[in-house]
């Protein structure tokens, strides 16, 4: 493990922080063209925040995600030694994606329009091999149930569109969403990066925990900018994509069972949104404040302290899914220390430059 995780190393940085600055340089100029365009999401309602929100902040993560695809596969081509075709449709399936929120962020697409599109970008992924083939028999210990054909794209194309919409439902407090996607990316990324042929997925990884985690250098609250469903279909969907991505099938005892416990804040959130309204003859698709955040930011009175509230479950699922990946005690640690400074450190920063706004704004 450790020899694969040296490897990997200068990839991982390269990924990493080209993502980061790119986006953290990208966003202000994401937020004056939003401004310019009128591309912004007004306050009032069921919305908390106030005012006119810029809301095609996915833009910014979207170049930063591609930008380091494209910088690190090209500086380390033996990183793609295999599932290079499966990488470019979950590029192709993300820029699918983020297209769609975006129009859907500036005109309100069609619910129907849009799940037809999220089932094209997860039907991208089935045609090029990337499916959910076989899920481990708890039952019997080593062993694996198979599907066949018909069964692994149903379940892969379930997944995948689910799981976007799921982590959409989550996107609804400043900073929630990029911070999760984040603390998801890390957690995933260890459990990939303890093999010598995970690299399309490290790569994957690692572009979005960098790409996230700029976002959320000026998305932390108070918000600057919000992703909008460009960001939010974008980190679902390449989420989902990685968590059934051939790389990431460890070994029979971790199968599906370690990715799907790291993504369930998103999964649990939807579900018990959909029960809920269910439950009170109302349409599960239809905008209500009755998520998880929703909930606690009522009880908490603090939108802060939900947001961190959450990182923090989102945490301690990520740990448990590499603990239930047999994750080296020592990875574990290196990645929780790393996921708290990093987003310790961006969140920080935006409150720095926030008090530096408000004391400019009282000296003049």
């Amino acid at each position: 493990m450790r020899e694969a995780l040296l490897n990997y190393f200068p990839a991982i940085a390269t990924a990493f922080l080209t993502a980061f600055v790119i986006v953290v340089w990208f966003v202000p100029k994401v937020r004056d063209f939003a401004i310019k365009i009128d591309a912004v999401q007004h306050g009032g309602g069921r919305r908390i925040h106030k005012g006119s929100m810029p809301n095609i902040g996915g833009i910014a993560i979207f170049l930063g995600f591609l930008v380091a695809l494209l910088l690190t596969s090209t500086f380390y081509p033996g990183l793609l030694d295999v599932y290079r075709v499966e990488l470019l449709a979950i590029t192709v399936g993300a820029a699918l994606m983020t297209l769609v929120g975006f129009i859907d962020d500036l005109w309100e697409v069609p619910p129907a329009m849009r799940l037809a599109s999220q089932f094209l970008a997860a039907g991208i992924l089935v045609v090029n091999g990337v499916k959910v083939d076989f899920i481990t028999n708890y039952f019997a210990a080593g062993d694996y149930v198979y599907f066949g054909q018909t069964a692994a794209v149903l379940v892969t194309l379930l997944w995948v569109v689910g799981f976007t919409n799921a982590f959409n439902f989550i996107d609804g407090l400043d900073g929630l969403s990029s911070g999760v996607a984040t603390i998801s990316s890390f957690s995933l990324l260890a459990v990939a990066v303890q093999f010598p042929d995970r690299g399309a997925a490290i790569l994957l990884l690692t572009a979005l925990a960098g790409a996230s985690l700029g976002f959320l250098r000026h998305n932390f609250s108070p918000a600057k900018i919000i992703m909008g469903d460009s960001g939010a279909y974008l980190l679902g969907y390449v989420l989902a994509a990685v968590s059934v991505l051939g790389a990431l099938k460890v070994s029979a005892a971790v199968t599906v069972a370690a990715p799907i416990l790291i993504l369930a804040l998103p999964v649990v959130n939807i579900t018990q949104v959909t029960l809920r309204r269910l439950s009170k003859g109302v349409s599960p698709v239809e905008a209500s404040n009755d998520h998880l955040h929703d909930l606690i930011r009522i009880r908490s009175g603090s939108k802060q302290f939900t947001v961190i509230s959450l990182w923090l479950v989102a945490l301690a699922l990520g740990v448990l899914g590499m603990f239930l990946s047999n994750t080296p005690t020592m990875l574990l640690n290196i990645t929780v220390v790393t996921t708290v400074l990093s987003i310790t450190m961006v969140c920080v920063l935006r409150l720095v430059e926030l008090r530096r706004e408000r004391i400019k704004t009282l000296g003049g």
